[in-house]
This record gives C-alpha cells, sequence and structure tokens, in this order.
C-alpha cells in the first residue's frame, strides 16, 4: 500500500484494506498514490476541460496520474465500454449512463459499498445489485422546458410565472400571444437522437403512473408486445405536447438541421422562450447568456392527467451518470487511486467545488450542502428537494436512443404520422424478446 501525504486541505485517506476485494476510505489524509495511472472514461463533453483540470488539482495532491478522455454527445457509451473491453483496455474510472452500468458492473465492476458516500447518497442514487453497489452516481439530472423568463415578460410586456402554465392548453396560449407580440418562433428543439428517444420519449414509459416500478414493467409489456401505445394516455398526450412544439419549432422548415449550440445561443439571447432539454445545458447557454437574464426549467406540460396526476408538475430525472471502477484491467494500486479520487470529489471542498462551481452539477450526496451555482441547477435542486423527481430506470435498451431516436426523427421531419410512430416504436420494443 502506498504511503499517506499529510494535506490540510483534504479530507480522505484510502484505507490499507485491498483483501477481499473491498476498499475502503478514511477521513483525514490522501494516500501517496506516486507512480500509479489511471484513466477516466467521461461521458458529459460539457464538462471535458473541468474534468480534466480535476485530474490534474488530485494528481498534485495524491502524486497520481488521471488521464480523462471524453467521447462525443454523438458517441455511444455502451458501444466504446464494450469495445474497450473487447480490446482488453477497460479505463479505471468508467462513466456511463446507468443501463451501461448496469450491464457491465457483475462482471467488471468493483463493489463500492463500504464507502462512507453511500450512506449519504450513493445507495439511494448508484445502481445497486443483489445487495452490492456497483457505482458513484456523478450527478442529479432533470429535463423539461427550459424557458426564458425575462424574454417572456419582454415580449408579452407583463410578469410571467411559470407555474401559471398547467397543462397544454396553457402553453399553446403562451406561444400563441408570444406570436402576436413578435417573437416568431418561440421554441427550440434538438435534432439529435439522444434528445428525441433518450430524454423525449423515455418521458412516456416513467410517467404512466410516477413509480419506477409500473415504468419497468410498461417496458416488459411493450417487449412482450401487450402495449397498444396509440391508446395509452401518457403517449398520446405527450406526442400532443410535442406537436405543439414542433409547430413552434424554429427549425419547423428543416428540423433534423437544428444546430444544438445556435440552440443554446436563441435560447439565452431571447429568440426563442422554450426549449426542451435538461440542466446539463448550462454548459452552453452560459457562453451566451446576459447577467440580468433570468431562465429556468418546468415539466412538460401535457392536457389528459389520468392515471398521474402529477404529470405538470414534476420534472423526469434522477442520476443520470454513474462512475463504476472496473477490476477487469486495473490492478488493486489503481482501484484504490480511482476510489480515493471519488472520496476527493464528496467528501473535500476542492472535490465539492469541482461537482458545484466548475462543472455545475447538482451532487447526489446529502453531506454536500452548497447550493447549485447556476439557474437551471437550481431549479432542478428545488425540484429535487421538494420531492417532485420522476425516477428513471436503470436498464433502458442500450440501443434505444439510437433505434427510437431515427425513429423520432423521422416523426419530427414529418416522415411519418403519430400512429406510424408508435407502430415502429412497439416493433422496436417487441424485436428486443426475439
Amino acid at each position: 500500500m502506498k504511503k499517506a501525504i499529510s494535506v490540510v486541505a483534504a479530507v480522505g485517506m484510502l484505507a490499507a484494506s485491498i483483501g477481499g476485494g473491498t476498499l475502503s476510505v478514511a477521513a483525514e489524509e490522501r494516500t501517496d498514490f506516486s507512480g500509479v495511472s489511471i484513466t477516466m472514461l467521461n461521458t458529459k463533453s460539457e464538462i471535458e476541460d473541468q474534468l480534466e483540470a480535476a485530474a490534474e488539482q488530485w494528481g498534485e495532491l495524491t502524486g497520481a496520474t488521471l488521464e480523462v478522455y471524453t467521447i462525443g454527445d454523438d458517441g455511444s457509451p455502451a458501444t466504446e465500454i464494450a469495445a474497450r473491453y473487447a480490446a482488453n483496455n477497460a479505463p479505471t474510472l468508467i462513466m456511463g449512463d446507468p443501463q451501461d452500468v448496469t450491464t457491465f458492473c457483475e462482471e467488471y465492476g468493483l463493489d463500492m459499498s463500504d464507502q462512507s458516500w453511500a450512506e449519504y447518497g450513493g445507495s439511494q442514487y448508484g445502481i445497486t445489485v443483489d445487495g452490492v453497489l456497483y457505482s458513484f452516481p456523478f450527478c442529479i439530472e432533470a429535463r423539461g422546458l427550459i424557458y426564458n423568463k425575462t424574454a417572456i415578460e419582454e415580449t408579452l410586456g407583463e410578469e410571467w410565472d411559470p407555474s401559471d402554465v398547467t397543462n397544454m392548453d396553457d402553453l399553446a396560449d403562451l406561444l400563441a400571444r408570444l406570436v402576436e407580440n413578435g417573437m416568431d418562433t418561440p421554441v427550440a428543439l434538438n435534432m439529435e437522437d439522444w434528445s428525441l428517444a433518450g430524454h423525449y420519449m423515455t418521458q412516456v414509459y416513467e410517467e404512466q403512473d410516477g413509480t419506477l416500478e409500473t415504468a419497468e414493467q410498461f417496458m416488459e409489456d411493450l417487449k412482450a408486445g401487450n402495449v397498444d401505445l396509440m391508446s395509452n394516455t401518457r403517449f398520446n398526450a405527450l406526442m400532443e405536447t410535442f406537436e405543439l412544439l414542433m409547430e413552434y419549432n424554429s427549425s419547423a422548415n428543416d428540423p433534423l438541421a437544428a444546430d444544438y449550440d445556435s440552440n443554446a445561443a436563441d435560447l439565452a439571447e431571447g429568440e426563442v422562450a422554450f426549449w426542451f432539454n435538461g440542466n446539463w445545458a448550462w454548459a452552453e447557454i452560459s457562453d451566451y447568456i446576459e447577467d440580468d437574464t433570468e431562465i429556468g426549467i418546468m415539466p412538460v406540460v401535457q392536457n389528459d392527467t389520468t392515471g398521474n396526476e402529477n404529470v405538470n408538475t414534476y420534472l423526469c430525472g434522477g442520476a443520470t451518470k454513474q462512475v463504476m471502477i472496473d477490476t477487469e484491467c486495473n490492478d488493486e494500486d489503481q482501484q484504490a487511486a480511482a476510489l480515493d479520487f471519488l472520496d476527493w470529489l464528496v467528501n473535500t471542498e476542492e472535490g465539492n467545488s469541482v461537482l458545484i462551481d466548475e462543472c455545475s452539477l447538482v451532487p447526489a450526496f446529502s453531506n454536500i450542502e452548497a447550493e447549485a451555482t447556476n439557474m437551471l441547477a437550481q431549479s432542478v435542486q428545488d425540484y429535487t428537494a421538494a420531492g417532485q423527481l420522476f425516477d428513471q430506470p436503470n436498464d433502458y435498451p442500450s440501443d434505444h436512443w439510437q433505434t427510437v431516436g431515427a425513429i423520432m426523427q423521422k416523426y419530427l421531419a414529418g416522415n411519418i404520422d403519430r400512429a406510424g410512430f408508435a407502430e415502429e416504436v412497439e416493433a422496436y420494443w417487441a424485436g428486443l424478446s426475439e
């Protein structure tokens, strides 16, 4: 085991117990990992620079080298992770979506059940299989309609409260009034498959009655061919709202040519009032927003709340990125160093600052009391504190966003109608059981 380095600002030390497949971290000192090199797969491209800076900062405290490599938004974490294992070259720290960790953790993941952070958020938000905690919940994220309150009020010439939009009819009325007052196209929609299928369509599953159990059963019923989406309340309500957003979309003339950065700029600068996205979008919005502009995030409001009265007051969200530690391609010293990096993020002021100030995230851990530092994260933090988040399943099929996303792109472009979209989505799910 490496010797300990006393660091005044640090409050975590890796214990010497590595035997038996478990590692634990205690407080007060960092451990000397001089000569140990580890790697991290980052699948949040918007925080690439911040994670690289954090790796360097932690490395200066411990003597270790942490190399962060990032895949872009067009890359699939599942594909990348599978390829790295096929090449026997898995990174030490693997950030993936919940379903990615669920797929690989039992075979390759380190048991992190004994970590200090497991007691104040890790066990609640991390991936646990058969009582074993396999992942570090990197952040809480939620998705909905991001709004520019300042632009809405300036366009209407009056104060506006997002809580006044209680259903889709209210939203339709507001959008019409914005157009009447000079905002030609008040909505921005992304064309990316991950946004369409990974973020919008998944609301159909998660909002059936708002419980995780029903969402998971609904997906099993889809696989079994027992769901008729065209007679499903949530599907039709969400698609009706999506069609409303399509009507006012700033890229309506060529929706598959929409540019993500342009959407961020348009929202920040008040060219549009609403953008379906999540709090992670602050990384791009912050490049354009003025100091006196007020933005926030609200639910995707719907007309028919049958089966789930909370759809117009809750966001869909949870710990959307999970980090597991590999045991197949990385030795015990590398695993220990990886644990120390995660502990540093949770249990030191410097690490907390990385998550909150530098990466603009909402941490999953109750011991971190600092408030979120940007308006979108603050909105999500408020919904989380109020218990107004619909949970999300951890076992979405790894190809869901690409395959269903491609179908939804056809729908967005007007190449199929709602019934055709439903039929193709049902066929996708049914094909999973073949």
